[in-house]
């Protein structure tokens, strides 16, 4: 529910940054810019928290990875979309184009399962879908059950 409030509130920034532009006055983008500036980077750890918390049991650096990678491959693409858009019809279409895809991840993130999965085991909440991989035995504890069955039965 963070992460989702945090993304609004990212969105939101960035709207009223896109229609701020034009109005003439410096400081109102700055204000503004420094709001969307805030909620963005504070949804940075969130999104890697939540990341980590949905993907659990796979390690933090895999799921963090995967982030970073995507994370650059969306930037450079959208980039340069933007760029596009912004050279052709001006600042406004390429922020109208970024608020686009903002609000179709804040549908995405709302539709994510919150399934807390590494919180769950920290606190001792056992969860059915989570389950131990068997160990295979070795040949020395094969060896050591036999030995120790053939004595129990010297014994009797």
């Amino acid at each position: 529910q963070t992460t989702l409030i945090v993304y609004i509130l990212s969105f939101l920034g960035m709207v009223v940054f896109t229609f701020t532009l034009d109005l003439g006055y410096i400081i109102i983008v700055f204000v503004t810019g420094g709001i969307l500036g805030f909620f963005m980077t504070g949804y940075l750890p969130l999104g890697f928290e939540f990341a980590v918390e949905i993907t659990y049991p796979e390690s933090e650096g895999t799921s963090s990875g995967l982030l970073n990678a995507s994370a650059q491959i969306f930037g450079i693409l959208f980039t340069l979309a933007q760029g596009k858009l912004t050279s052709d019809y001006g600042p406004k279409a390429g922020n109208i184009f970024l608020c686009i895809w903002m609000f179709l991840g804040i549908i995405l993130t709302a539709l994510i399962k919150s399934d807390l999965k590494r919180h769950n085991i920290n606190i001792g909440i056992t969860n059915g879908d989570i389950k131990a991989v068997p160990v295979e035995e070795s040949p020395t504890d094969q060896e050591s059950k036999t030995m120790m069955m053939s004595k129990q039965s010297e014994s009797a």
